[in-house]
């Protein structure tokens, strides 16, 4: 059995089918990546909200209203604003569009935008359609920064700003041009009874899905609302009475929200992010996590960002394989029950199992086994047939396993080559239990079920086959082992002399029978086309079209070979002849393959194809490897359609189909048209 076919008819719980073999279904969970203590960085201090942008990059706003962008992959940070910028207080609300910082301020009623490079000011916002904006929770996506804001505020005799009872509240959608794209509300969502503005500061939390669905948190009712992009509300749940705190969507449409209370220092820490699924009604706990979370986020790969303003850090969870739980018990294990093996023939004495498995520590692979002449049976008190029940989808597989329990014999750990004892009988059926741990699990390859009992005992006398304790037969049953793996390996040979068929160690070993030469940098097809393209390969050793047909195996592509006499006429010039001397050499008996960048990359690559010409050149020559850079330099390896091309002049732009070339000039576009920066007269600028 070494085929998911093999399988299919089995009942099974919590396995899969992978390319090596059947075991643990796997799963992805949050682990802890990193954490980042943002307080310990010079210059930033009392960190109170975050925001995520592009390439991972954190904005930092701290306790004295500076904005911090940190790249934490090279550990870099620097201020935004200049110090004392007065543009924004310490409790803004945070968001990012592209190259864009977009600031929520509750405390001057405003919303602004900002340009990253530079800190100019884009727009500023404080009323949208008639309504003024007093922010007090936001969030982005690629397009649109969503504000929270009560619908109206009443300033009281005290000078208080009060939000009235029966006030509602919407979700104001500005465009990245500072444009008001509409308003999102519901007809119940209103506050029971007034309340002083800056109470519903940080009272709410938003947070947007990649499909653009809005969802808010209103962390003291305890409500969970959802609106549809074109702002329909499509789900309200009630969550437990905790201090929650920070909402966030991934990109498969899990909510995530974040537990804010706080514990004593010699208590413990059970506070942990909680998985609200796609709507808000499968509450789990996210394990990676523990401790305060004051806002949540995501970036495009899915991280988790936690932010734990008390300490200052932002931890940082990332999906991390792990071993999925038993969904009936809970457990990190699997199990398979064979339909019948049938032998064919009544009491059948069955032989023996061996198995191909990889088996890590702390795991395990446990097999039991029964045997019957009868399919049917009586089973849980009804005669019926075992394989009946056992491919029953009516019935779980912890029912099926107690019920079956009786019939099992002990189970054997972790068997490469173990022997049946009393399995009498022409079915056979097996058990199979996967353990696992949280990282790791037992992978089955191959089970090979042999019978009918043939061992070396029944070579030797009666009186040695009497022996009640069976030892005897254990015995000789490890020189059964040892001899039939010998006689396997014999029967490979043929497998192994066949290049189309044998892969690894084995084809390597095979392509040195040839005199190739390879490392771990060869892939199994390159191998094999050597050893195919031999014959041709050794009659053309030594000549320019059997060193063109060596190098096209290795990188994919010809290379292009100069030769003495293609440039000879060009040495008879004296203007000519330092340049060609340089770049081909001077010796009549030495010649240049050159080869693009894409076909050596690496500097093993390099090497090889060198050592490759040394074995393949002829007696008595040198052979000069050129990778061809992409640039273009005169009197340098420069050719037209091959490494340079001529191109009209247009803006740079950097993606996997271009390159920069070594003699850009890389220009803020942000700094055009200012003075002593970045002024060109008739192009972005003119003088009147």
């Amino acid at each position: 059995m070494n085929k998911e076919s093999d399988w299919a008819s089995s009942g099974k719980a919590n396995l899969e089918w992978t390319e090596a073999g059947l075991r643990i279904t796997q799963t992805q969970k949050y682990g802890i990546r990193s954490t980042l203590h943002l307080n310990d960085l010079d210059g930033i201090r009392d960190v109170h909200e975050f925001v995520i942008g592009p390439y991972g990059r954190l904005y930092v706003l701290d306790g004295a209203s500076d904005v911090w962008l940190y790249d934490s992959e090279y550990h870099h940070h620097e201020k935004l604003f200049p110090s004392g910028h007065g543009l924004f207080g310490i409790r803004s609300l945070l968001a990012v569009i592209g190259d864009t910082l977009l600031v929520a301020d509750p405390e001057k009623q405003q919303c602004s935008a900002y340009a990253i490079g530079n800190s100019q000011t884009y727009w500023s916002l404080s009323e949208c359609n008639g309504i003024e904006l007093y922010p007090i929770a936001a969030a982005s996506d690629d397009h649109h920064f969503y504000v929270v804001t009560p619908l109206a505020v009443q300033r009281n005799p005290e000078g208080d700003l009060i939000v009235p009872a029966g006030t509602g509240i919407g979700i104001v959608k500005i465009d990245r041009n500072g444009q008001c794209a509409g308003i999102v509300t519901e007809e119940k969502w209103v506050l029971p009874t007034a309340v002083k503005l800056h109470y519903l500061y940080k009272r709410f939390y938003v947070a947007v899905s990649k499909e653009r669905s809005v969802y808010v948190f209103d962390s003291e009712a305890h409500t969970l609302r959802g609106f549809s992009p074109d702002g329909e509300m499509i789900s309200r749940m009630f969550l437990p009475s905790l201090k929650f705190a920070g909402l966030a969507v991934d990109s498969m449409n899990q909510l995530y929200i974040g537990d804010s209370r706080h514990i004593a220092d010699e208590g413990e820490d059970d506070r942990f992010v909680l998985n609200l699924g796609e709507t808000g009604e499968f509450i789990t706990k996210v394990p990676g996590s523990r401790g305060k979370a004051d806002k949540l986020m995501f970036d495009a790969r899915d991280r988790m960002y936690i932010l734990n303003a008390e300490e200052g850090t932002v931890t940082v969870l990332e999906l991390q394989p792990r071993t999925m739980e038993r969904m009936e018990t809970g457990a990190l294990e699997g199990i398979c029950l064979t339909t019948a093996l049938d032998s064919t023939e009544a009491e059948t004495v069955w032989h023996k199992m061996v198995l191909e498995a990889d088996i890590p520590d702390e795991t395990q692979l446990r097999i039991s086994y029964f045997c019957s002449d009868q399919k049917q049976m009586i089973i849980g008190g009804r005669f019926m047939a075992m394989d009946d029940f056992i491919r029953d989808e009516n019935r779980d597989m912890l029912e099926k396993s107690r019920t079956l329990e009786p019939f099992w014999s002990a189970p054997v750990t972790n068997p490469k080559d173990a022997l049946f004892f009393d399995a009498k009988g022409r079915y056979m059926w097996l058990k199979i239990e996967w353990i696992g741990s949280e990282r790791k699990t037992p992978c089955l390859s191959k089970l090979r079920v042999v019978f009918p009992r043939s061992t070396y005992l029944s070579h030797l006398p009666a009186v040695y086959q009497e022996d009640p304790t069976g030892f005897t037969e254990r015995f000789l049953a490890l020189f059964g082992t040892m001899f039939d793996s010998i006689e396997t390996q014999v029967q490979e040979i043929p497998r192994h002399l066949d290049s189309e068929l044998t892969e690894g160690p084995y084809l390597k070993w095979l392509g040195s029978w040839l005199g190739i030469e390879v490392d771990e940098h060869w892939s199994d097809e390159q191998i094999r086309r050597f050893i195919r393209e031999a014959p041709q390969l050794y009659r053309y050793r030594g000549t320019r079209r059997g060193i063109e047909k060596m190098v096209e195996i290795y990188t994919g592509s010809k290379p292009y070979i100069v030769e003495y006499f293609q440039y000879r006429m060009m040495r008879e010039s004296a203007e000519l002849r330092e340049l060609t001397d340089l770049l081909y050499g001077m010796h009549p008996c030495s010649f240049s393959v050159l080869v693009t960048t894409e076909q050596a990359n690496t500097e093993k690559q390099r090497l090889m194809l060198e050592r490759m010409l040394n074995e393949h050149k002829p007696a008595f020559t040198d052979a000069h490897l050129i990778v061809l850079q992409p640039w273009m330099y005169l009197d340098m390896h420069t050719y037209l359609e091959v490494n340079t091309l001529l191109s009209e002049p247009s803006l740079l732009r950097i993606d996997p189909n271009r390159s920069m070339p070594s003699d850009t000039i890389i220009v803020d576009v942000d700094r055009d048209r200012r003075l002593d920066l970045h002024t060109r007269l008739g192009l972005d600028s003119e003088m009147e």
